[in-house]
């Protein structure tokens, strides 16, 4: 019996150290963080919080993609976007302050590799916490990262010619 009590104890304290590696899960932090709005399967709802069932591998393909997505999460987007035809234009709020470099980059990789993101993230590197650390020390604006997403998305349409849209919702990674 007093063996019993012991593994208990040892594995209690596991679980209890092991915070980190669950704070890190992606999956966690998606329902912590992302899914009330962005829906349990990414695809958000239609004309109040976008998609991300998608756009989200196809950024992870290029680095101006990629410093986009880091610092949606860090700083948040405010602007207006317009995906599948419908025009959004309000504001998520950034998670800097509420999540490590290693968190945001658990949460870009698992959502890199679900859904559609697949079809594209899936076979793309992961993003590290010290790519994350370089686009935090930038200390960007909403604003500033809606900038980042004209941009982006000038880049894949310009590179491509597939867009379908404005703001996340082109055809494809630049072919560099």
């Amino acid at each position: 019996m007093k063996r019993n009590w012991m593994l208990v104890l040892v594995s209690g304290l596991g679980l209890y150290a092991g915070g980190a590696a669950y704070a890190a899960d992606g999956a966690a932090l998606y329902q912590s963080y992302c899914a009330a709005c962005h829906q349990a399967n990414g695809e958000g709802i239609p004309g109040t919080y976008p998609f991300i069932n998608g756009p989200i591998g196809r950024l992870s393909e290029f680095p101006e993609g990629r410093e986009f997505l880091i610092a949606t999460v860090l700083f948040g987007l405010k602007g207006e976007m317009m995906q599948r035809g419908q025009v959004y234009n309000g504001v998520m709020p950034g998670y800097a302050a509420a999540m490590s470099d290693a968190e945001v980059a658990a949460l870009l990789n698992w959502l890199k590799r679900q859904w559609n993101n697949a079809n594209f993230g899936a076979n793309v590197p992961d993003y590290t916490p010290e790519e994350v650390a370089a686009v935090r020390a930038k200390k960007l604006s909403p604003d500033d990262v809606h900038a980042m997403l004209q941009k982006v998305e000038s880049i894949m349409h310009a590179v491509n010619g597939r867009g379908r849209g404005r703001h996340g919702t082109g055809g494809g990674p630049p072919k560099r």
